[in-house]
C-alpha cells in the first residue's frame, strides 16, 4: 500500500473510532447499557493515546469527585457584586455594606442541570412577602377563540297577527310600539259582517244533524280564537265585536292598528317580540371555524353591562362564508330574562374548544423573562426555587403546564418575583465564579473528557486530508460537531463553552468547504479555537500523548502528532509551539488575583473611585 493510501486508511480509522467513542459517551450519558463492537480493528496511535488519557482523567476525576466541598459564607457588594470578602464589612469601591451569599452548599445550588438556584426563606419574610401557593394540578378546559358578536332578535319567539277577514277595529288594548303584552291579554275587538253572519251558522249548526259542524271550520279559518267560540257557544248567539287574545307574552315590536280603523284581508296589524331570550350572531374567522361545532361553549360578556358575562352554547352554524370579511358566522341563544340585553348591541365572544383534562397552574404564577416561561416551586420548610416550563393553552386564569412541574406541587402564586430575582442574583454569583475560573482549573468528568477529544481528532482528520490529498468527507465531522450539544448543559457557563461553541461553528464550515483553500481556512481556524485548551486546560495530557501544535513562518497553525512536521498550507518551514511548564496555580490564588483585578478596574491607583 503507498504511503497516501495508506494515510488515508488511517485517518478514515480514526474518524471510526471517533464515532464510536462518542457512541461510548452517549451511551453513558443517555442510560444506555449496550454498545455495539466495533466493526473495524483501529490501531492508530492517536487512538491509542486518547484511550489511554481517559484512563487516567477518569481516574483522576474520580479522585476529585471524593472531596465534597462544604458550603461557605461570602459577602458580595450589591453595586459590585464581583468584589467578595469572608467577612462582613464595607465595600471598598462604593462604603456600602456587604450582603451575605451562601456558596458551594447543596441547599443552595441547582439541583440539577437546568434547574435554577434554590433560595430559603424564614417564615418572618414569607408572611411579610405576602406569599400565597396554589398547586399543579388536573383542570378541564381548551383552547380559546375570541371574536365578537352583535344581539338580535329571537325569531323563535315573534308572533305575528294577520287579517284574515274584513272588518273595523273596537276597543284597541295596545296603542303604540313597546306595549307590554301578557300571554291571554285582550288586544283588541273586531266588528266584521262576514263574522256574524258565520256565528249564526254555527249556532244554528248546533241544533240540527245535517248542519253539523256548519260555520265553525269557517270561524276558525277566519282567525276566531277558541277562548272566543266557547263565549259564542255559551251565550249561544253570536259576538257583535269578535274578540282577539295575545298567544304569547313580550313586547309589542309593530302596530298597525288604529281605533276604528278598517282593516283587509292580509293585512299585517301587529308583531309581539318576546325579549327573554335573545340571538347573538358571531363572526369567526375562517380558519378557525372548523375548530366551532353544535354546542361548543362560549363566554360571552357585554361592554356595555361590566361584569355580566354569560354562558352559552353554539345553536347554530351559518353554512356559508363572507367573502370580503373572510369570516363565518354562528348563533348563540343569550337568555334575558331581565330584559338588559338589547337587540343591536355589541358582545365579546370566548370559544372554548378542545376541551380536555390537562395539568395545569394558575397564570398569575407564571414569570417571563429571555429564557422562557418558569414558576416559583415551594420545596417545603422555607425553600423556593425557579423552574422552567413549557406552557399549553389557557383558558378561564389556568395554563396548561407541559412539562417542568409534576400534579400537586406547589407553585407560588403572589410574591414569586422577589423570589425570582434572588434566586437569579445567587445563580448569577455561581455563573459568574465558574466563567472566571481558568481553564487550567476546570474539572471535566470522565465522559465529557472523551467527548472535547474528538475536536482535536477532527482537527488531526482534516490536516491529514490537507496532507495527503483526499477529500474531507462532511458526515465525519457531525459526531465531533454533536459534542457542544452534549457538553453545553454542564460547562456553558465555563471558559470551556467559548471553546466549544467556536470549534462547533468552524467544523459547520468545514461541512461546507469545496476548495482546498476553505479547508485550509477552516484548519487555521479550528487550531486557533482549541489552542486555549490544549496549552491551559489539559496541556500536560496532551504533551504526554505526543499531540503537538506546530506553526510555520507565515504563522499558520495546525495539529498533528508529534514528528516530522508535515504542513497542509505550503513549503514553508515550520517548528513546534512548546507547552507551558510552569505549575497550576492553586484555587485560592486564582480567584484573589480575579478579585485583585476587578477591583482594580474599578478603582484608580490611589484607591479613590473613578
Amino acid at each position: 500500500m503507498c504511503s497516501r493510501c495508506k494515510s488515508a486508511s488511517s485517518a478514515r480509522n480514526r474518524i471510526a473510532a471517533l464515532s464510536a467513542t462518542l457512541y461510548l459517551g452517549q451511551a453513558l450519558v443517555g442510560g444506555i447499557v449496550s454498545v455495539p463492537a466495533a466493526k473495524e480493528k483501529v490501531s492508530v496511535k492517536w487512538s491509542v493515546a486518547i484511550t489511554s488519557v481517559l484512563t487516567s482523567q477518569a481516574q483522576a476525576d474520580e479522585a476529585e469527585g471524593e472531596k465534597k466541598d462544604e458550603g461557605t459564607t461570602k459577602w458580595s457588594c450589591p453595586m459590585h457584586p464581583h468584589y467578595i470578602a469572608d467577612e462582613f464589612g464595607a465595600c471598598p469601591i462604593c462604603g456600602m455594606n456587604l450582603v451575605k451569599v451562601e456558596i458551594g452548599g447543596g441547599a443552595m445550588g441547582a439541583t440539577s442541570a437546568g434547574e435554577r438556584t434554590v433560595v430559603s426563606i424564614s417564615p418572618e419574610m414569607i408572611q411579610n412577602m405576602g406569599v400565597r401557593l396554589g398547586k399543579a394540578e388536573a383542570s378541564v378546559f381548551g383552547r380559546q377563540i375570541r371574536s365578537y358578536g352583535i344581539v338580535q332578535e329571537n325569531e323563535r319567539l315573534v308572533t305575528e297577527i294577520t287579517a284574515r277577514v274584513e272588518g273595523w277595529v273596537e276597543q284597541l288594548k295596545v296603542t303604540a310600539v313597546g306595549d307590554e303584552v301578557q300571554k291571554g291579554m285582550p288586544l283588541f275587538k273586531l266588528y266584521s259582517p262576514r263574522l256574524i253572519t258565520s256565528q249564526n251558522d254555527h249556532i244554528l249548526s248546533r241544533n240540527s244533524k245535517n248542519l253539523a259542524g256548519g260555520g265553525l271550520m269557517q270561524l276558525r279559518a277566519f282567525g276566531v280564537q277558541k277562548r272566543a267560540l266557547n263565549q259564542i257557544k255559551n251565550i249561544k248567539k253570536p259576538l257583535d265585536l269578535v274578540p282577539f287574545y295575545a298567544e304569547r307574552g313580550g313586547t309589542v315590536s309593530e302596530l298597525n292598528l288604529r281605533e276604528g280603523g278598517y282593516v283587509k284581508r292580509g293585512m299585517l296589524l301587529a308583531r309581539i317580540q318576546d325579549y327573554s331570550s335573545v340571538w347573538l350572531i358571531v363572526g369567526v374567522v375562517e380558519k378557525d371555524l372548523s375548530f366551532v361545532g353544535k354546542e361548543t361553549p362560549a363566554l360571552v360578556t357585554f361592554p356595555n353591562l361590566p361584569g355580566r358575562e354569560v354562558r352559552a352554547m353554539v345553536d347554530y352554524i351559518y353554512p356559508t362564508i363572507d367573502p370580503k370579511t373572510r369570516t363565518g358566522q354562528v348563533r348563540l341563544v343569550i337568555e334575558n330574562p331581565d330584559g338588559h340585553i338589547r337587540p343591536g348591541s355589541y358582545a365579546d365572544v370566548d370559544f372554548e374548544v378542545g376541551t380536555d383534562q390537562r395539568i395545569a397552574v394558575p397564570t398569575e404564577s407564571i414569570l417571563k423573562n429571555g429564557e422562557g416561561r418558569h414558576v416559583v416551586i415551594s420545596l417545603g420548610q422555607g425553600r423556593f426555587q425557579p423552574r422552567l416550563i413549557r406552557t399549553g393553552l389557557t383558558a378561564g386564569g389556568w395554563t396548561e403546564v407541559i412539562s417542568g412541574v409534576k400534579p400537586g406541587e406547589d407553585v407560588v402564586v403572589s410574591g414569586q418575583f422577589l423570589m425570582d430575582s434572588e434566586s437569579a442574583l445567587r445563580e448569577s454569583f455561581h455563573k459568574l465564579q465558574r466563567l472566571q475560573l481558568p481553564l487550567s482549573l476546570l474539572k471535566l468528568d470522565r465522559n465529557s473528557f472523551a467527548m472535547i477529544d474528538h475536536l482535536i481528532d477532527a482537527a488531526l482528520y482534516i490536516h491529514e486530508a490537507l496532507v495527503d490529498g483526499y477529500d474531507v468527507d462532511p458526515a465525519q465531522l457531525d459526531a465531533a460537531i454533536s459534542i457542544k450539544e452534549l457538553m453545553w448543559p454542564q460547562y456553558k457557563d465555563t471558559q470551556l463553552s467559548f471553546v466549544l461553541d467556536d470549534a462547533t461553528n468552524v467544523l459547520k464550515k468545514t461541512q461546507e468547504a469545496r476548495t482546498e483553500t476553505e479547508l485550509q481556512t477552516a484548519l487555521q481556524a479550528l487550531t486557533k479555537a482549541l489552542e486555549p485548551w490544549i496549552f491551559q486546560g489539559a496541556p500536560t495530557h496532551y504533551r504526554d500523548k505526543q499531540l503537538a501544535v506546530f506553526k510555520d513562518t507565515l504563522d499558520r497553525k495546525w495539529l498533528q502528532i508529534d514528528g516530522t512536521p508535515y504542513n497542509p498550507y505550503g513549503r514553508e518551514q515550520a517548528g513546534r509551539i512548546p507547552y507551558p511548564e510552569t505549575d497550576t496555580p492553586s484555587s485560592e490564588e486564582v480567584i484573589g488575583q480575579i478579585l485583585s483585578e476587578s477591583s482594580s478596574s474599578e478603582t484608580g491607583t490611589d484607591g479613590n473611585d473613578r
